[in-house]
C-alpha cells in the first residue's frame, strides 16, 4: 500500500495558495456539504471554496434561514458558515450572496425533504451476515469504467496491485447471488474518489469525500444500487476515513487552516501505538505520535482536533447516510484519531441517527484493549470488531494433530471466555478473515473442509457474522507461494455468480455456507440464545456450545481433530435440558439424545432441540 513521494512534493501540497487579492470574476467552486436536508439534527456548516472568497462575506437572500456566524480561514479562499434551519422551514432553493466591496456573486444552496423516519433507521443486529467486498476487486459489471480520463491511474488486470475493473455494476449484478447466500447487509471498502496515481484500488486515500470514484459508477448509481439491495432486504454500511485523507485530495493544493492536517518538519509516520490511549504509564508524546503521524507517505493526517475539520467530516458521514440511505458507517483507523474527538464524532451520528450502526476498526490482539472503545469514558461507544478472536480462529483450526496444551479449539474457547470485560458480545462483529490479512482459506492451508469449520462457527457463535468476498467460493491467490495484499484481493469473476459458473468443489463450498447462513436468518435461538460453551477435552480437540433461547438450544459440535469423537451426551445435560429428539440441520436427520453418534474428524455438526 505505500507510495513514496519526494519530501518537497508534500511540503508543496501542504503550503496554502499565496494570499493575493484576487482581480477575475468570483466564482465559488466548492460548497460542502453539497446539498443538506430540512429536520436534522446536525449543525450545518457550509465549506465555500473559491479564489478570494475568504476577503468577502456573506448574506442569504431568501427568508426561512439564517447565517449564525462566518468564519475566515487560514487559506484566503475559504469562508465557513453556520447555519441556521428553523424547525418548519420548507425544502427548496436559498439563494446566498457572496460580497466584497463592488463585487458580488450570488449561489443557490439546496434543502432537501427528508425521506420518513429517517432518523430512525436501523443498523446491524445479531441477526445479521454482513458481506466484505473490495470494489475494484469484486465483479467487474462496465467494462467502460475501468479507466477514466479524470482519474490518474488506469487499469492494469495483469498487476496485482493495480486496477481490476470492478465497479457498482458489478454488486448490482451480483444481488441475487448474495441473496442466495444469505447475506443481510454489504460493507464495500471506500467507494469514494481516491486518486494517487498508483495502488489506488483500495480506497483508503480519498480525494474527494463527497464523490464516488468515477471508476466505479456515480453518486446516482450509488444511491440506486442500495436502494434496488434494501428492495431485497439487504442494506449498506459505507466505509469513512476521517483519520486520514490522500495526498491527491483537492485541498492539499490550498488548505483551509495550517493545522487542516497535521504538519511536521519532515515526513512523520504514526507509532501505530494504540495503546497508548489506555495505557495508564503511556508518554504523551508517544500518544500525540499515533495519533498526530501519518498512517502512510499518501495518507495526510486529519487534524480533527480543529472544530472545522471534526464538523467536516461529521457532515461529510450524515451526509452520505441520509442521501444513500445507508444503515450505518465502517469507521477505519478508529484509535488512529485523538480519543476526545473521534467519540464526539460517533456521538454525533448517535444524535442524528440513534439505531444505526456505527463500526468501529479497532485493531487489538486483547479483549480488554477493544472493550475500552466499546465501553469507553464516552456515553455512546461504536460497535466494534472482534479482532482478538479473529487472530485466534486461523490458529485453531490449523493445530489438529496433538495440540498442545491451548493450542486446537481450546483457543476459541479460551477467547470467548474473555466476553465478561464487553458491555455486550452479541453486538461485537466476528470474522476469521477481512482485507488486511491473508485470506483465510490459505492460511488453512487451502483445506476447504477446515474452511466449512470455520464458518459454521462463525455463523452459530455469539456476535455478528463478517465474511470475506470470494471466500464461499475458495478465492484464493494466482500463486499460494506469493501472497501480500494484492495478491490476496484477487478479482471476483462473474462466472462464480451462477451455479452452472462453477466447479464443483466451488459449488460445494458455496451451497453449504448458503444452506448455512439461510438457516441462520430463520433462528432466533442463534441469533439471540445466550452462549455456553464446554471445555474441550484434552486431546480430543473438539469444541461444543449451545445457544439458547426459552425453551429451544442449538448445540453445535466441531471436531478439529483426525479421529471420530462419541458424543458424550451426559456431559451435555447441562445445555439439553429435558430435551429428548431433536434434528441435524444439514441432513435433516431426526436424532434422540442418548442415541450412539459420532462426530467425524474434520467436520462441523449442529442440532436444534425443543422442549428443553
Amino acid at each position: 500500500m505505500k507510495r513514496f513521494f519526494f519530501l518537497i512534493v508534500l511540503l508543496t501540497f501542504m503550503t496554502t495558495t499565496a494570499s493575493a487579492v484576487q482581480t477575475g470574476k468570483p466564482v465559488v467552486q466548492r460548497i460542502e456539504p453539497p446539498c443538506w436536508w430540512v429536520g436534522m439534527e446536525t449543525q450545518l456548516q457550509l465549506m465555500i471554496h473559491g479564489p478570494g472568497l475568504g476577503e468577502g462575506t456573506v448574506t442569504v437572500l431568501t427568508p426561512g434561514i439564517a447565517i449564525a456566524a462566518v468564519h475566515k480561514a487560514d487559506s484566503p479562499n475559504y469562508l465557513f458558515l453556520d447555519i441556521n434551519i428553523p424547525a418548519g422551514v420548507p425544502a427548496g432553493d436559498y439563494t446566498f450572496q457572496w460580497s466584497n466591496g463592488k463585487k458580488k456573486l450570488n449561489f443557490v444552496y439546496t434543502l432537501h425533504e427528508r425521506t420518513e423516519n429517517s432518523s430512525k433507521r436501523f443498523g446491524l443486529s445479531s441477526s445479521d451476515v454482513l458481506y466484505l467486498l473490495m470494489p475494484d476487486r469484486f465483479v467487474n459489471g462496465d467494462l467502460e469504467n475501468d479507466s477514466t480520463p479524470c482519474t490518474a491511474e488506469k487499469a492494469d488486470p495483469k498487476d496485482d496491485y493495480g486496477r481490476q475493473g470492478g465497479d457498482l455494476e458489478g454488486i448490482r449484478m451480483s444481488l441475487d447471488y448474495l441473496e442466495e447466500l444469505g447475506i443481510t447487509s454489504v460493507w464495500p471498502t471506500p467507494v469514494t474518489l481516491d486518486d494517487e496515481p498508483a495502488v489506488s484500488y483500495h480506497g483508503y486515500a480519498c480525494a474527494d469525500y463527497y464523490k464516488i470514484d468515477p471508476r466505479f459508477g456515480t453518486n446516482e448509481t450509488y444511491r440506486e444500487l442500495v436502494k434496488e439491495a434494501a428492495s431485497r432486504g439487504i442494506s449498506f454500511l459505507q466505509d469513512i476515513v476521517p483519520n486520514h485523507c490522500g495526498t491527491a485530495h483537492w485541498w492539499m493544493k490550498d488548505l483551509p487552516f495550517k493545522d487542516w492536517i497535521h504538519v511536521f518538519g519532515t515526513y512523520t509516520r504514526s507509532n501505530y501505538a494504540m495503546s497508548t490511549h489506555m495505557d495508564p504509564h503511556a508518554a504523551a508524546i508517544d500518544n500525540e505520535l499515533c495519533t498526530q503521524g501519518w498512517f502512510d507517505t499518501s495518507m495526510p493526517d486529519m487534524n480533527l482536533e480543529n472544530p472545522f475539520v471534526l464538523q467536516y467530516f461529521i457532515q461529510a458521514t450524515v451526509w452520505w447516510m441520509e442521501y444513500a440511505g445507508l444503515a450505518g458507517v465502517r469507521i477505519d483507523t478508529y484509535p488512529y484519531s485523538n480519543e476526545k474527538a473521534i467519540s464526539a464524532y460517533t456521538a454525533a451520528l448517535r444524535k442524528e441517527y440513534p439505531n444505526a450502526t456505527v463500526l468501529a476498526e479497532c485493531w487489538f490482539n486483547f479483549p480488554h484493549q477493544v472493550a475500552y472503545w466499546e465501553r469507553g469514558p464516552w456515553p455512546s461507544g461504536p460497535t466494534v470488531m472482534d479482532f482478538p478472536l479473529m487472530g485466534e480462529i486461523s490458529r485453531a483450526f490449523i493445530e489438529d494433530t496433538n495440540p498442545g496444551w491451548g493450542q486446537g479449539m481450546v483457543r476459541l474457547y479460551n477467547m470467548i471466555a474473555n466476553d465478561f470485560v464487553y458491555k455486550n458480545p452479541n453486538e461485537l462483529l466476528v470474522f476469521g478473515e477481512n482485507h488486511d490479512t491473508n485470506r483465510m482459506y490459505e492460511t488453512l492451508g487451502r483445506n476447504p473442509e477446515k474452511l466449512k469449520m470455520a464458518y459454521t462457527f462463525l455463523a452459530t457463535t455469539r456476535g455478528i457474522p463478517q465474511i470475506y468476498y470470494g471466500t464461499e467460493v475458495l478465492l484464493a491467490a494466482r500463486d499460494s507461494k506469493k501472497l501480500g495484499h494484492g495478491e490476496e484481493r484477487a478479482p471476483m469473476l462473474a462466472r462464480v455468480l451462477t451455479a452452472e459458473g462453477r466447479d464443483p468443489l466451488e459449488e460445494n463450498v458455496f451451497s453449504y455456507i448458503s444452506r448455512l447462513l439461510t438457516w441462520r436468518k430463520t433462528s432466533q435461538t442463534v441469533q439471540y440464545g445466550r452462549l455456553l460453551h464446554f471445555l474441550p477435552d484434552y486431546g480430543e480437540n473438539m469444541y461444543v456450545y449451545f445457544r439458547i433461547l426459552d425453551n429451544e438450544c442449538v448445540m453445535v459440535l466441531i471436531n478439529n481433530g483426525n479421529e471420530p469423537v462419541a458424543v458424550d451426551w451426559q456431559k451435555y445435560a447441562e445445555g439439553l435440558g429435558k430435551a429428548s429428539k431433536g434434528t441435524e440441520v444439514m441432513s435433516g436427520r431426526e436424532i434422540t439424545v442418548g442415541q450412539s453418534i459420532q462426530v467425524p474428524a474434520q467436520t462441523a455438526i449442529f442440532f436444534t432441540f425443543a422442549g428443553i
